[in-house]
Formats: structure tokens, C-alpha cells, sequence
């Protein structure tokens, strides 16, 4: 008799236990030149890093399972990155010429540049720590766009009038730039993997082993 309340309150233990806990520490495995991890935190939230080449990303925020997958979701949702011209001037009158700043006045070099002509082609340069300036020729400025690949962020496309303005300063204010904006991103749970749903098999993150 004892023996059989001995296996009975053994197998409502295992039932109350159920599968393995989620929380804890996970590393990014199976991708090649890339370091990531992952935090599930028994209060419901989590942490998020990834870097991979020159791309840089982080994020916080809940996550909960939903069957066989655990959903993550960014939270506070991050702002967006902000883009304006702050001041357009007339210039010298055959130079036509432009620079990109942050929100503290200061020049930011290496994004792309495009400047769209009246003839539909399109210039492609690199912002600089100075102002990048073109001699004008029969071609005439009728827009300038920006982009950042690393981040796959773009500015609208901002019309420029030659006619009025032939020097232009834009600015730039990141916001969250960098910040993955999950919502109710789904990993699905192999074991102590937890996979994106197209990841191939053994990518993704690694339960890290707390002892």
C-alpha cells in the first residue's frame, strides 16, 4: 500500500512539474560568422542581441508560449527613425550642394546619397563629414533620398527646387535605429532549441546549460 501512494504522489509530482521550464539563457547557434543570444526571464520578459557582419540589433520586451512556440514581442515598441530638411539656401549658383546631420548639428559620413535629375537619372554618392557638393550642368536636381542598407532604412524622397535653393542641410535622428521590432515574432521549440520557423534544422538559439 505504501509503496503504490509512493508511485502516486511520484507520478502527480512529474504531472504538476510538466515539460522542462523556458526560461533561461540561450546562445545563437548554426549561423556562420554571427553571435547572438537570448534571455527568457521567468517574469515574462526578455532580451535580445544579435550581431552579424556590420549589422547590430537588440530588443526587449515580453514573450509567452503558445503551444509548441514561444512569441516574442518588442516592448516599448521602438520609434522610428525621424528624417527632415532643416534648412534650405541659395548658394553659389552653379553648385548645388547638401549635408546630413544628426540632432546635435554634427555631420554623419557613409550613408547613400541618390539625386534624382530632371532627365530621370539618378546620381548615387556618400554623405561625408562636410558638405558634398556638385558642379550643375544641363542636368537639374529634382530630389534627394538617403539610405541605410545595414539597417534597411530609407528617407522619403525630399524635392529639391535649384530655382530657390541650391545648398540644403537634412537631418537625421536614428530614434531606435537598431532595435528588432518583434511582434509576436514565433520560435519553435526543438528540445533546448528554440528555431525561427524558417530556420534550417539545428539553427537557432541554444539553451545554455546553468551549470
Amino acid at each position: 500500500m505504501l509503496r503504490t501512494l509512493l508511485i502516486l504522489l511520484s507520478a502527480l509530482a512529474l504531472a504538476a512539474a510538466g515539460p522542462a521550464p523556458l526560461a533561461g539563457d540561450y546562445v545563437l547557434t548554426g549561423v556562420r560568422e554571427a553571435a547572438g543570444g537570448l534571455e527568457l526571464r521567468p517574469d515574462g520578459r526578455f532580451s535580445y542581441a544579435l550581431t552579424y557582419g556590420a549589422l547590430d540589433e537588440t530588443a526587449e520586451g515580453v514573450w509567452r508560449q503558445e503551444g509548441d512556440r514561444v512569441l516574442l514581442t518588442t516592448e516599448p515598441k521602438p520609434r522610428p527613425a525621424k528624417w527632415e530638411i532643416v534648412n534650405a539656401e541659395p548658394g553659389e549658383p552653379k553648385v548645388f550642394a547638401l549635408i546630413l546631420e544628426n540632432p546635435r548639428g554634427q555631420p554623419i559620413p557613409n550613408f547613400t546619397v541618390y539625386v534624382k535629375m530632371n532627365d530621370g537619372s539618378e546620381e548615387r554618392g556618400q554623405t561625408l563629414n562636410e558638405w558634398l557638393e556638385a558642379d550643375l550642368d544641363s542636368r537639374i536636381p529634382v530630389s534627394v533620398r538617403f539610405e541605410v542598407p545595414v539597417f534597411d532604412i530609407a528617407s522619403p524622397s525630399f524635392p529639391v527646387d535649384i530655382a530657390t535653393a541650391r545648398r540644403y542641410r537634412f537631418r537625421f535622428d536614428p530614434a531606435d535605429t537598431g532595435v528588432r521590432d518583434f511582434q509576436d515574432w514565433p520560435l519553435l521549440i526543438r528540445g533546448s532549441l528554440l528555431a525561427p520557423v524558417d530556420a534550417p534544422d539545428g539553427q537557432g538559439f541554444r539553451k545554455v546549460d546553468p551549470r
